[in-house]
């Protein structure tokens, strides 16, 4: 019997299909073109009904290891040590933006008619894998809890980088970070990449959350500020990793799960921007109390995934250790308590209905 070929072929097409649009979206100066262009396109087959094949999330790891060991990057030493010393301005960040989405998670249950265990979920800043294991547990919805929380982070994918493309000037900032050619040595792109396969491995392997970014991350961060000789992929190398995350974020938004919630789905993107606009106002304000480029502190309280936001720091010029140690923060405060927070979630429902 032969083996199927269709389908790793219809991966290939769609991956170089959509590396041409993020060529595209280059040209015209958009910010993270090769993660924000494949992205509205394969959104764009997959809620149309042109596409139907799942991308498979096994070259996602891929991915994420190449984009997290090139931030990891700039954890050097000084970096490092300024990240401790914002320590408690970390958490009191996190912390609004946790009131942020209970706030919203309000909103969204009193506009949409969901239950608020259901419409807290959907809210919580977490991802949509950890959210579909959270609905399962406590029986939630779990289309409408995966459709909010990629509505939300391909929302801050796209919304947060234009906004501040815009704000430091159009198309001024295509010339720094990303964007920028660096010079190739082998041994030091070698060692890159052995630093962030080993600690996505060892991650993975002691199941720790998210394995293959922080895992990548925390490897290269130890070898960069350890003063060991490692040098950034290629330009091209980076942009095939956003190549395959923007495909795969894309193809999320399949046609039966965006188009069948009709008023649903409406109220769940409107709430999702909501939220994001009520993050963005608070971290402005959080800004100009700390004495922080309000740009830094935006990407910083973000609710969207760690790679993305760091991906946008180092493309559009800003401190990316920085802002990646306060999505990282916010992460290990949050996405551990989820569980708790649906729980007194449904606990509070029960006790108003009783």
């Amino acid at each position: 019997m032969g083996i199927d070929l269709r389908k790793p072929i219809k991966l290939v097409v769609l991956y170089f299909s959509a590396a041409a649009v993020g060529w595209l979206f280059m040209k015209i100066g958009m910010p993270l073109p090769f993660m924000i262009g494949p992205m509205l396109f394969s959104a764009l087959l997959y809620v149309s009904g042109l596409a139907r094949q799942p991308v498979t999330a096994k070259t996602r790891p891929f991915g994420q290891m190449i984009i997290a060991s090139t931030v990891g990057l700039a954890f050097t030493s000084d970096a490092l040590a300024i990240a401790m010393e914002m320590a408690p301005i970390m958490v009191g960040l996190t912390l609004l933006t946790g009131i942020n989405a209970v706030v919203v998670s309000i909103l969204l249950k009193r506009f949409s008619n969901l239950d608020y265990p259901t419409a807290l979920l959907c809210t919580m800043p977490t991802s949509p894998v950890e959210a579909v294991v959270v609905a399962e547990k406590f029986g939630l919805n779990r289309g409408l809890v995966v459709l909010s929380q990629t509505i939300r982070i391909a929302s801050v994918v796209v919304l947060i980088p234009i906004a501040l493309y815009i704000a430091d000037g159009w198309p001024g900032n295509s010339g720094r970070g990303l964007g920028s050619a660096n010079s190739f040595d082998l041994g030091g792109v070698i060692l890159l990449s052995i630093s962030a396969l080993v600690g996505g491995v060892l991650f993975k392997v002691v199941r720790l959350p998210n394995p293959f970014f922080f895992g990548a991350l925390l490897s290269a961060a130890v070898v960069s500020s350890s003063g060991l000789h490692v040098t950034p992929y290629p330009y091209i190398v980076l942009a095939g990793a956003q190549v395959v995350l923007g495909s795969w974020l894309g193809s999320v938004f399949t046609k039966d799960l965006f188009w069948r919630g009709g008023k649903l789905t409406l109220a769940l993107s409107v709430s999702m921007l909501g939220f994001i606009l009520f993050t963005c106002a608070t971290a402005i304000a959080f800004a100009h109390l700390i004495d922080q480029p309000w740009e830094t502190m935006v990407l910083s309280a973000a609710p969207g995934g760690v790679t993305e936001m760091a991906l946008t720091a180092q493309f559009l010029g800003y401190d990316v250790a920085l802002i990646t140690s306060f999505q990282i923060v916010r992460i290990c405060i949050l996405m551990p308590g989820i569980h708790w927070f649906i729980a007194a979630a449904r606990r509070l429902e029960i006790g108003r209905s009783a």
